[in-house]
């Protein structure tokens, strides 16, 4: 029966009409179909693995008091999956979490396939970036034979798990494709959005004004925290199982007894005692005040930003101003929950951009940027990081007791920071400076920055997992079978260890020379993008590549000199130049892109025709080196 609340047969008809004028349908394996005038999805939020539903042992589903209709264990290969689907009429869309556990004893990897498909064809797809890393999506909107746009979100904007969304000519369906590693006995789960846009540049203004706190409002706490692809927004903190309290009108108290007050709370100031020092902060940039605890209650204090203090209140009591005008004190131990109403210019949405302090107690604390060097110990010697070089550094290791510090440049490590307490100044309050010791501390965010190494960019990879963005330097000699060769550091290409023997190391040079043989030196030098100089052992190299090294210094001078008669008043001897930097083959790529913003405008112009010619496959002989 349409609206009826318990079991239901499947295929199961919600009593909701959307703002379309749709309604729907779901069917046995939990994906949906609109009926209506001209509806546009024939086939939504399909869910495949293996290119295979999900089984049900029977054609029900349980609709809840909300409304959501929950299909419950489907079988899928090594687990199952719960299907939950709600129908937002009023914004016209079709809400789906899916909670996939894994049965066995071991690791599992599902391919999780996402599909829709629409009544009138699909003319074209154009995958959403996100807002906030634009090298990742979150969607797909697809337009129909009507000129209807649908809107598909797989992720929150700035998610660490995000779908691969392709864009496949002359197929007729939406999808995206999540690979979903699940632990053994554990849980996890994914929500998705399904819905009719205006345009795609509606599709794109939805997915920026996107609020993650009003998607999970209504989702259960102990499945909203298993959802990985959304963080939540601004409601909830921790992983997901405490939700603050926000007032409307007015602000609101939420007693333990269950009573909610409402009214003005008139608190000028809330000082907090802490264990790293007294922190005194403004009421005007809280937002919710939380009672964690029983028998001995410590407050968890939230600001507008997203900061978090834990500690304890001075003041005992909390004076609130009833609608009515009666001023009341309520007593701390009573509350539950305080929660200011929204203010003017407060974000939708947290951004954790800025120097800040996670500790292992769920505070997280903005601070100004440390002044310090930081010392480090590393497998690579002791290392003094300016900390404008640091992105993070993560202290909570479960698999092993170091540090992993995370640079900007892209390098990671592991390493120990011998300092005992961090001593920062909080960002709202300079004045006011705590101190945190090191083993409170869950992460330190610095910088907040992170470039992400990309293909042209040299890197060291090591047998610990450790990865650094580095370029060798110095002098090296490579006993050969033949004879001892002295290499520049900047001309090597590669170097590998030999799959025959542990001491060998096969090095590759600039112009695809291969070497084979054991290095003098026991470490090799590596100069990161961040300006580090590090020693790193060659026992511990698994893989070094230089996609850009130099030349040899011969070339280089010839290069130099080829360069200068690229701009040479005679025709005849700029062409000429040209041609046999062309018959130098691409080795010369690096020192090109270099030299050329020195250049004057004719030069440059031949060098970019140069680079050109040089991207074409087959254009010129690769590596090629100059007879004379």
């Amino acid at each position: 029966v349409p609206g009826a609340k318990g079991m239901v047969n499947l295929p199961y008809r919600p009593n909701v009409t959307d703002n379309q004028g749709n309604t729907y349908y779901v069917y046995q394996g939990g994906w949906f179909r609109q009926q209506g005038n001209m509806p546009v999805y024939s086939e939504g939020g399909q869910l495949l693995i293996n290119n295979s539903t999900p089984t049900g042992q029977n054609n029900q589903g349980k609709v809840e008091e909300t409304g959501e209709l929950v299909m419950e264990n489907l079988t899928i290969p090594g687990g199952t999956v719960t299907r939950r689907l709600l129908i937002n009429k009023e914004e016209g869309y079709v809400r789906m979490v899916d909670i996939f556990k894994n049965t066995g004893a071991q690791d599992v990897t599902w391919p999780v396939v996402y599909r829709s498909s629409l009544n009138y064809g699909l003319n074209a797809q154009v995958p959403i970036a996100d807002p906030k890393k634009a090298n990742q999506h979150l969607g797909v909107c697809g337009t129909d034979g009507q000129n209807r746009s649908t809107l598909e979100v797989f992720a929150g904007k700035g998610s660490k798990l995000t779908p691969n969304v392709t864009n496949q000519q002359n197929n007729g369906y939406l999808s995206a494709q999540f690979d979903l590693k699940v632990g053994p006995g554990k849980e996890v789960a994914l929500m998705h959005i399904h819905g009719i846009s205006a345009s795609p540049d509606q599709a794109i203004k939805f997915i920026a004004g996107m609020r993650e706190s009003k998607l999970l409002a209504d989702v259960p706490k102990n499945i909203r925290k298993l959802i990985s692809n959304f963080s939540g927004g601004n409601l909830f903190i921790g992983d997901g199982d405490i939700e603050i309290l926000r007032g409307e009108a007015f602000d609101a108290a939420e007693m333990r007894g269950g009573d909610i007050m409402k009214g003005t709370i008139k608190e000028k100031s809330w000082k907090l005692n802490t264990f790293y020092g007294q922190v005194d902060l403004a009421a005007d940039k809280i937002i919710s005040l939380i009672n964690v605890g029983d028998s001995r209650p410590r407050q968890l204090v939230v600001t507008s930003d997203g900061q978090i203090f834990g500690g304890r209140l001075e003041s005992q009591t909390v004076e609130l101003e009833l609608s009515s005008g009666q001023i009341t004190k309520l007593p701390l131990s009573q509350i539950s929950r305080l929660g200011y109403r929204k203010r003017m210019g407060e974000p939708e949405e947290w951004t954790f951009d800025k120097p800040m302090v996670q500790l292992r107690t769920g505070e997280r604390i903005s601070v100004s940027l440390p002044t310090e060097d930081i010392n480090v110990m590393t497998r690579y010697g002791a290392l003094l990081l300016k900390p404008s070089s640091i992105s993070s550094i993560a202290f909570q290791n479960e698999e092993n007791g170091v540090h992993n510090f995370y640079l900007t440049d892209g390098s990671k490590f592991a390493g120990l920071a011998t300092l005992d307490t961090f001593e920062m100044r909080l960002t709202d309050s300079p004045e006011q400076v705590v101190k945190i010791p090191v083993n409170a501390i869950s992460k330190l965010q610095i910088s907040g920055k992170l470039d992400d190494a990309d293909d042209q960019s040299p890197g060291v990879k090591l047998a610990n997992d450790d990865l650094l963005v580095a370029g060798l330097t110095g002098q090296y000699k490579l006993e050969t079978t033949f004879d001892t060769i002295t290499l520049k550091g900047e001309q090597i290409k590669s170097i590998i260890h030999s799959k025959t023997s542990p001491l060998d190391v096969i090095v590759r040079l600039w112009d695809e020379t291969s070497l084979t043989g054991q290095l003098q030196e026991q470490n090799i030098i590596c100069q990161l993008k961040s300006g580090i100089t590090v020693k790193v052992p060659v026992t511990l190299l698994t893989e070094y590549l230089q996609p850009a090294p130099k030349p040899a210094d011969s070339i280089l001078e010839k290069v130099k000199l080829l360069i200068v008669k690229l701009n040479n008043d005679d025709w005849k001897v700029r062409d000429d130049a040209q041609k046999q930097l062309a018959s130098m083959g691409q080795a010369i790529v690096p020192s090109l892109k270099q030299l050329r913003g020195d250049q004057p405008p004719e030069a440059q112009q031949r060098i970019d025709d140069l680079l050109q010619g040089f991207a074409k496959p087959g254009a010129v002989v690769p590596n090629a080196v100059p007879n004379n």
